[in-house]
């Protein structure tokens, strides 16, 4: 829902779609100053906090301040708002007691309402968790109501909100059958609004699903699609955590550990109260070997959202297992319904054999093979050791120790044969060779029969970089070196402008090639700071297609980027070894998405 401010009214562009949250001034039960301070203070925090939330559209408080004595509904129809949050200050002896109270304005139905006491003179220690709980907790209340409204709605009537707000809890059922159901809500949503986020990011997520739990049938496309939407969804809103998070894990399981990071980090900072993120989060730091963090999102997250899912316990539990604490680990777990994950009985068994309980340990075993036989090999009876090898193989462990414990831990419950787990290999014994490995200074490049030694590049890290994920689609953002200031800009360029840049693009493109091929560094220097600087504005103005748009979308500014160092190092290659230029020339897709597709496969050497 898009607000917008006509006199001294506020009007919804169109109802039943996100909510629009009202913030008015916390009433202050007291004569004290000071309690008025603390009023206020609570209040923009609340309201900076939720603004994080890419779900919520809020108004200000300072709007609010000026219908604050009116009815809900008439404040409702005054600020076009959804619901209201009204809140209370009050002190009572040496305590202070703050209220929270959320209101759906049409009807006056309250929704939700919450106390937290606190000794006044810790207030100030404490208020950056009050506000967060506030913020959570309405969040939930908030989705609640919306998904009660929207489940009793046939699909054909929902509002994009609605639409994927119903597919995202249909995820969390984390089952093929959910996965499926979640895809036509999230396509209807598209229908409403081609533009919306959230609805790719949710398409992208009911792929990855699938994709991370291997089903091999349809493994590569199931990749594709989750990599394609997720960053689909990032170019139109790059101030979702949950974008982040999705990429982030997609580059977790491709083993990109570094990227993986750099999106989680991402994530975080963009909403660090976010309860589904942090729990999200908890998970991919056990497979970063980081457990002490991944303890700490879990029990933050448990603590921000007490009405939280059972998945919860699970993700806290294999946070313990990491840390090897395996009576903490079980006692978390035994908080667990229905295992949220087909390998959650695996590390309870692995837990209870280190801990000297064998017969339930096997017991759990043999819960982790049913649920195995049923959901990975659809009946078929699982060769000896086949669901540790799966485990082993499909968990993106960074850290070849907790690899290894795992390993031992089903050897110790006698449930491996003398094999060594290996991930399966996309090479056929018989494919084509090649060396490109990065030597001192330069590169060492050897194919059909010829080696060669060139210079560094950018753009040689960038093929690299595609030659190791043979067949994959990568973002530009994922080749280039980003930035951490992120994403930011306003400005915009008109017609006459742009194509005055694009010519001096083309100009310098050339003067680069020739300073270079000349080695004349510093006219070579000069002229790609330059280029670099006129690129990034160029691609940060214009948007798909071309059309121009407003500076701040991180992949057009890297797009073009991209696309000439790659092609530049392809034509200083042909110099050196024209059968290798050649055969990139032919291979290489750049653009928004960049892939390294040879018609033969390749098995390349890369260190």
């Amino acid at each position: 829902m898009r607000i917008h401010e006509t006199g001294q009214r506020w009007t919804a562009a169109k109802p039943g779609t996100e909510p629009v949250l009202a913030l008015l001034p916390f009433a202050v039960q007291s004569g004290s100053d000071g309690d008025e301070l603390i009023a206020q203070g609570l209040l923009e925090d609340i309201c900076g906090e939720l603004t994080r939330f890419p779900a919520l559209q809020v108004i200000s408080w300072m709007s609010g301040r000026a219908v604050a004595d009116l009815p809900d509904p008439e404040v409702g129809a005054r600020l076009g708002a959804t619901h209201v949050l009204r809140g209370r200050v009050r002190r009572t002896g040496a305590r202070l007691r703050v209220s929270a109270t959320l209101v759906e304005s049409q009807g006056s139905t309250q929704l939700w309402t919450e106390q937290f006491d606190a000794a006044a003179e810790e207030i100030f220690t404490i208020q950056d968790e009050i506000v967060a709980r506030i913020a959570v907790i309405l969040i939930a209340r908030l989705e609640e109501r919306a998904l009660r409204v929207a489940r009793r709605k046939p699909t054909d009537q929902l509002a994009a909100y609605e639409a994927c707000l119903r597919g995202l809890m249909l995820l969390r059922e984390g089952t093929l059958e959910a996965d499926e159901g979640a895809r036509p809500l999230f396509r209807h949503a598209l229908d409403l609004d081609p533009l919306y986020a959230r609805a790719h990011g949710g398409l992208s997520l009911s792929y990855f699903n699938e994709w991370s739990c291997q089903f091999w049938d349809r493994f590569e496309e199931n990749g594709r699609q989750a990599y394609t939407h997720a960053h689909r969804a990032l170019d139109l809103d790059d101030r979702d955590p949950m974008l982040h998070l999705i990429i982030g894990r997609i580059q977790l399981y491709n083993r990109a550990f570094d990227h993986a990071s750099w999106y989680f980090d991402r994530a975080l900072a963009l909403c660090p109260n976010d309860a589904e993120t942090l729990i999200q989060l908890s998970l991919c730091e056990v497979y970063l070997g980081r457990p002490d963090a991944s303890i700490r999102h879990a029990e933050k997250a448990m603590r921000l959202n007490p009405y939280h899912p059972d998945y919860y316990h699970a993700y806290a539990a294999l946070a313990h297992f990491a840390a090897r604490d395996f009576d903490r680990t079980l006692a978390v777990g035994s908080n667990i319904g229905t295992p949220p994950m087909i390998d959650i009985p695996a590390y309870t068994a692995i837990a209870l054999a280190h801990l000297g309980r064998m017969e339930e340990a096997r017991q759990e075993l043999a819960r982790y093979h049913a649920v195995f036989e049923e959901k990975i090999t659809y009946g078929r009876q699982p060769q000896p050791g086949e669901a540790c090898q799966w485990l082993i193989a499909v968990t993106p462990f960074k850290r070849k120790e907790d690899e290894t414990f795992l390993l031992e831990g089903f050897q110790l419950l006698d449930a491996v044969t003398e094999q060594a787990a290996q991930p399966r290999t996309p090479f056929a014994a018989d494919v084509e060779q090649g060396t490109f490995v990065r030597q001192g200074e330069g590169w060492v490049l050897e194919f059909r029969d010829q080696k060669a030694i060139i210079g560094d590049m950018k753009g040689l890290h960038d093929i690299g970089r595609l030659l190791a994920r043979s067949g994959d689609e990568i973002h530009c953002l994922d080749l280039a070196d980003r930035a951490d200031h992120g994403y930011g800009g306003d400005e915009v360029l008109d017609s006459a402008a742009r194509q005055s840049l694009k010519a001096r693009i083309r100009d310098l493109q050339e003067e680069l090639g020739e300073a270079e091929d000349n080695n004349d560094l510093g006219r070579a220097e000069q002229a790609r700071q330059e280029l670099d600087q006129l690129v990034e504005t160029l691609s940060a103005a214009l948007g798909l297609g071309g059309r121009q748009r407003r500076i701040g979308n991180l992949s057009e500014r890297t797009r073009t980027t991209v696309t000439w160092r790659i092609r530049h190092a392809v034509r200083k290659l042909r110099e050196v070894h024209e059968p290798l230029a050649r055969h990139l020339e032919n291979s290489l897709r750049t653009g928004t998405f960049c892939a390294y597709k040879p018609e033969h496969p390749v098995r390349w050497r890369m260190s």
